[in-house]
C-alpha cells in the first residue's frame, strides 16, 4: 500500500486544528471580564492536557511527519501543565490578598 502524500497528512491535521479552534469562544470571554470587577474575578480555567496534546500532535504531524507529532504532543501537554500551574499560583496569590 503506497504511503498517502503530505498533502493528503496534512489536511486532517489542519482541519482537526480548525474544529479545536472554532470551540473556544474567546470574544464573549473577553466581554465578560472587562464589566467584572478586580475582587470579583472567577476562578481560572482548568487547561486539558489531552487537548494540549491533540492540538499538539496535529501540528507537528503537519510539519514534521511521525516524530514531529510525538514531540508536538509532548509540547504541547506541557504548555497546558504550565498554564494550569500559572492559573494555581495566580489563585493563590488572590488568596493571601484577602
Amino acid at each position: 500500500m503506497p504511503v498517502p502524500s503530505f498533502k493528503w497528512r496534512i489536511v486532517p491535521a489542519a482541519a482537526a486544528a480548525m474544529v479545536l479552534a472554532a470551540g473556544t469562544p474567546r470574544a464573549a470571554a473577553e466581554d465578560k471580564s472587562a464589566d467584572q470587577s478586580a475582587s470579583n474575578q472567577p476562578a481560572e480555567k482548568h487547561h486539558s492536557k489531552a487537548k494540549g496534546a491533540l492540538v499538539g500532535g496535529a501540528a507537528g504531524a503537519a510539519a514534521a511527519g511521525k516524530k514531529g507529532a510525538v514531540a508536538g504532543a509532548a509540547g504541547g501537554a506541557l504548555v497546558q501543565h504550565h498554564r494550569n500551574k500559572k492559573a494555581a499560583k495566580k489563585q493563590e496569590q488572590q488568596r493571601k490578598e484577602k
